[in-house]
């Protein structure tokens, strides 16, 4: 870096681990540097600390603590030895966490509170990153780079000596921290915050002004040679960015003074001669987006240029006009003249111009909180999804954004039981707003995706042979229910038939046996005379002895009739507590079929989706 390289060989030895420099601001007025100034400390540092991060917030884009602190972790370069991809989770786990902090606070009125919430997060949550890379946290040291430090409103200022410094005080991470700011001068302001923060030793370094040699040699790396040395140097006073102004010879949209649209249209150039050249730059910036703020200005101009642009648009209440959600609208007219003197200079400019804010306006209206702009952007990959599969794919807090996306944004989506998918309008508004710069899908996300589907596949056809099985199963079971109760209503109705009209009793014959006194004294006679009468044979003996055994077992028959029964409530009763007790089983049986037939419902549906799920792969060929 020309004309700087003491200052930089200053802060890289002491900021090493051997070094003693804990905290310095580089000073200077605008243009002379600092920025790039920081960018070069940072680069030395990581280089030279290979187990070390860098957090370099672009404060000069924020006005509010929430987008400061996301900006924070958005911004974290790391050396060699940490593994960037931790910290990238990090980033994206952080940025759903303030949304949830945000609106917390916010519903509760105390949005004060959210600093505290906001600093525990950010330190813990970079905390359990650095672990996760596999490294100790007194191992690691960290360099806090804010640039246009003066820059910052008062509320992130307290933010960064309150909350922000307590909690990196108690943080085994941050015992061996580094701080190095930038900003134009020293301010009432700065010197409380410093004190607030606790620097006892705060190094300045002023960057001076490049000399005449130092101008010659900045000018040759931007590929120009100069022949009066002197005379530049004079004109820009040594100031870097003013000798590279001069050195481009501003275009027509820098000097309008100059301009052949000064000849060609009168009352434009009284309009645009009201604005410096800077202020024409902002303008024609903002000209193109229907709605400006920094993240559609950055599509346009750089991020630093973006947040100027938008900071002094804010006070230029002829022009734009404040929206309730804190977007800006450029004066029609306004807008129309500058974009059509755009078109007249440099129309290959233009027309990227316009193309681009087409697409911004088509996405963001779509799509109006930045903070989702990275779902459409990843979803737009898919043919169709699940949630399960955005489950797979994401981290936990990326999977609820998703998930709190796919219940508010039904507008945007095809919904098919389960399966989603995005509109074929929204996906290719999607695709554009990637190609003009609007972000980039998650790595190896297709990959991942076509992988799942395949398990997804193999997983379905299980599920089918199970589900087909469970079906058959239940409607075996169905089947045998439903004859049970048709068997107990019959019997029920037996019960009362028969109660009703019982059936006719006949008379009952009972049998008996008894000794015939009579009959045994003929019997025995009768052998007795065979014995001793020579008239009477073995015949007459033989009558006598079958007498003899009538005698003894003599039957006798006697017809008995029913008893006539009287009328009583017992039998009655009886058949009542029977019928409950049957109709008590044939309900609960009707119950067992009713669920049965539910749940044969609920697998009629689930292979329908199976089927439907298989049919639809979640990235086509």
């Amino acid at each position: 870096m020309i004309g700087r390289e003491k200052e930089l060989n200053f802060l890289k030895d002491g900021f090493s681990r051997f070094g003693s420099l804990r905290s310095a601001i580089a000073l200077g007025p605008e243009g002379m540097g600092k920025t790039l100034f920081l960018n070069q400390a940072d680069a030395s540092f990581l280089e030279l600390e290979t187990k070390s991060i860098s957090i370099s917030p672009l404060s000069i884009n924020f006005s509010d603590l929430t987008s400061f602190a996301s900006s924070m972790a958005r911004n974290i370069t790391a050396g060699t030895d940490i593994n960037s991809g931790e910290l990238g989770k990090f980033a994206r786990s952080f940025g759903a966490q303030l949304v949830k902090i945000e609106s917390t606070f916010r519903t509760e009125q105390n949005v004060d509170g959210s600093g505290e919430r906001i600093a525990g997060a950010f330190v813990s949550g970079l905390e359990d990153a650095i672990i996760h890379c596999g490294h100790k946290l007194d191992e690691v040291t960290p360099l806090l780079l804010i640039d246009d430090l003066d820059n910052l409103d008062k509320a992130t200022l307290d933010w960064l000596s309150g909350s922000f410094n307590e909690k990196i005080r108690n943080s085994k991470l941050f015992k061996r921290c580094r701080f190095l700011f930038s900003g134009e001068e020293i301010t009432a302001s700065l010197e409380q915050f410093f004190m607030k923060f606790g620097f006892d030793k705060l190094f300045q370094i002023n960057l001076p002004p490049l000399n005449t040699e130092q101008c010659g040699m900045f000018a040759k790396t931007e590929g120009y040679n100069i022949s009066d040395l002197q005379e530049y140097r004079t004109k820009s006073q040594g100031n870097p960015s003013k000798l590279l102004n001069i050195l481009k010879k501003p275009t027509t949209i820098d000097n309008i003074e100059n301009n052949a649209m000064s000849t060609t249209d009168k009352k434009n150039a009284s309009v645009f001669s009201d604005f410096s050249e800077k202020e024409l730059n902002y303008l024609l910036f903002a000209s193109y987006p229907k709605r400006i703020n920094r993240y559609n200005l950055e599509f346009f101009c750089s991020a630093r240029d973006a947040a100027f642009s938008f900071n002094w648009l804010k006070r230029q209440k002829n022009l734009v006009q404040l929206q309730s959600d804190g977007d800006l609208i450029l004066n029609e007219d306004f807008r129309i003249q500058m974009q059509e003197f755009h078109k007249q200079e440099e129309p290959a400019e233009a027309e990227k111009f316009a193309t681009a804010a087409t697409i911004i306006d088509a996405f963001t209206t779509i799509f109006p909180n930045p903070n989702q702009h990275w779902i459409p952007v990843n979803l737009q990959l898919f043919d169709s999804f699940t949630k399960s599969l955005c489950k797979s794919l994401f981290i936990e807090a990326e999977y609820n954004e998703i998930d709190s996306f796919l219940e508010e944004r039904d507008d945007v989506l095809n919904i098919s039981n389960k399966q989603f998918s995005l509109t074929n309008d929204v996906k290719l508004v999607a695709q554009r707003f990637i190609e003009i710069g609007g972000g980039q899908p998650k790595e190896n996300i297709s990959e991942l995706a076509k992988a799942e589907w395949i398990k997804y596949q193999e997983n379905s056809s299980e599920k089918r042979s199970r589900l087909e099985q469970e079906k058959i199963n239940l409607e075996e079971e169905a089947f045998d229910t439903e004859k049970q109760i048709i068997s107990l209503d019959d019997l029920k109705n037996d019960l009362l038939n028969n109660f009703k009209n019982p059936p006719k009793q006949k008379s009952k014959r009972e049998y008996s046996f008894s000794t015939s006194i009579l009959l045994l004294v003929l019997g025995l006679g009768t052998v007795g005379a065979s014995l001793f009468i020579d008239s009477l044979g073995a015949y007459h003996a033989a009558c006598g002895i079958l007498l003899t055994i009538f005698g003894f077992f003599w039957p006798n028959v006697e017809t008995k009739k029913p008893a006539t029964q009287t009328t009583s409530n017992s039998p009655r009763l009886a058949i009542e507590t029977q019928q409950r007790s049957l109709t008590h089983r044939m309900t609960g049986l009707a119950s067992r079929v009713a669920s049965i037939r539910g749940t044969l419902e609920e697998l009629n549906s689930d292979l329908e989706n199976l089927d439907q799920g298989i049919n639809a792969p979640y990235i086509t060929e």
